[in-house]
């Protein structure tokens, strides 16, 4: 950990004594929107110049164009450590704060600072609040880094070190969509046995004695009562119990409210996914806007949000249609999208479709650079195995032991499904 720290000084020293323009780069996934609004507002507070760019990976072209920028320093957020052998090629001093796998070593004109080296799960958003922290003395950035964290699905393995007041935490019903998805169909989509269909949900409401509309307009968990919460989760828990599927992470979790931020954004989970709507949708400047407190970009996100959503159902409608769409092997399920998918949204279609106690699932979808590919497993080191055949089908890949993803080149699809077959077959199972 004092490793860990003597990094983060070092780039405070870097920071503070660069006068000219720093450019700004970060990953455009929620976690990158997140880091960079975090490291944008220490930027801010020190009356630092700089010039963001959102990318979704560092290539030869990316760094040709930041040499030409001509500045003093590039920071790098949720980014960068998969890199580090294009990075060095930078005429001026990087910071890289990431938290994906590392290739490679850091060369002098570096200051590599990434959480595994220190055995902390953190994630991009974490490393960057880390900083942030050190270098402000305060941690009113905490609620941006736990909107990022979870949009990486990492939070259960570091809350505390983003406890602080603007966050208020409680155990709760285990619910998505809190403040804005009515209550019916927050139900329909929890993992609640026995209720979680909409017709069920409604006639269980019912039975509870508690009214899904109220003015014509559909009741959320927030307009909820105490008296009117506490009945709906004794009744949860009751009809919960009369299933084997029951466990009690099915049905409470910790609940999270940003008090800093409007309502709409207050549950970091609906501030997740509405960033990563910005981010699928190509308008990363819409959600790095919302992060910094601008509220004016709140009804171009809901639009975003809408018209994502109905992007998904129709990629979800069209691999249901389509069942040739998933090739199944004694390993794992592949999701073959080809041009029926966007690069953008592949690694959210497996995420959603992923279940824990089902194989390995991973997906491919077609991009400019070649094929894109998403993976997530809960049993075997799914990074080793889509990086290691990312590497062999001459691509290249990253991420985390659950979650991982890579681009390889456009005819290699087969060889690396077969390659992932032979890594996943000696794969090093992972402890859950």
């Amino acid at each position: 950990m004092k490793h860990l720290i003597d990094l983060i000084n070092s780039a405070i020293e870097k920071i503070n004594s660069t006068k000219s323009l720093i450019q700004l780069v970060s990953d455009l996934d929620c976690d990158g929107l997140a880091a960079a609004s975090i490291m944008a507002s220490v930027l801010m507070q020190n009356n630092k110049d700089f010039q963001i760019t959102f990318v979704n990976r560092i290539n030869e072209e990316l760094i040709d164009a930041l040499n030409k920028r001509e500045s003093e320093l590039v920071i790098f957020t949720d980014m960068g450590s998969g890199y580090l052998d294009l990075i060095k090629n930078l005429n001026s001093n990087a910071i890289v704060l990431d938290h994906h796998q590392i290739e490679g070593e850091p060369s002098e004109n570096i200051i590599h600072i990434n959480p595994e080296e220190a055995d902390l799960s953190l994630s991009g958003s974490g490393i960057t609040y880390l900083l942030a922290k050190e270098m402000t003395r305060n941690n009113t950035l905490a609620p941006l880094a736990i909107v990022g964290t979870i949009g990486d699905v990492s939070y259960e393995t570091n809350s505390k070190l983003f406890e602080n007041p603007l966050i208020e935490a409680e155990i709760g019903l285990n619910l998505f969509g809190r403040f804005s998805r009515p209550l019916h169909k927050a139900l329909e989509f929890s993992n609640i046995p026995g209720i979680n269909e909409e017709s069920k949900a409604i006639q269980f409401l019912s039975e509870v004695g508690i009214n899904p509309q109220e003015n014509g307009e559909w009741r959320t968990l927030n307009n909820l009562s105490i008296e009117e919460k506490r009945n709906l989760t004794d009744a949860i828990v009751k009809e919960s119990l009369k299933h084997e599927k029951f466990t009690k992470k099915l049905v409470f979790g910790d609940v999270l409210t940003l008090k800093n931020f409007p309502e709409e954004l207050q549950d970091p989970k609906e501030f997740a996914t509405i960033l990563n709507a910005c981010a699928n949708m190509n308008e990363p400047s819409i959600g790095f806007s919302l992060c910094l407190g601008n509220e004016k970009s709140l009804s171009t996100a809901r639009n975003l949000l809408k018209a994502y959503r109905k992007i998904i159902g129709n990629y979800m409608r069209w691999i249901e249609n389509n069942p040739d769409s998933i090739k199944q092997t004694e390993r794992a399920n592949y999701i073959l999208g080809k041009d029926a998918i966007n690069e953008n949204f592949i690694g959210t279609i497996v995420s959603m479709l992923f279940k824990p106690v089902e194989k390995t699932l991973i997906g491919f979808g077609n991009s400019k650079d070649g094929i894109k590919i998403s993976g997530r497993s809960k049993n075997v080191n799914i990074r080793d195995a889509i990086v290691e055949a990312a590497k062999i089908c001459g691509g290249r890949g990253g991420g985390h032991e659950n979650a991982a993803g890579a681009v390889i080149p456009s005819d290699m699809q087969e060889k690396f499904i077969e390659t992932c077959e032979k890594l996943l077959e000696n794969s090093i199972t992972v402890k859950v």
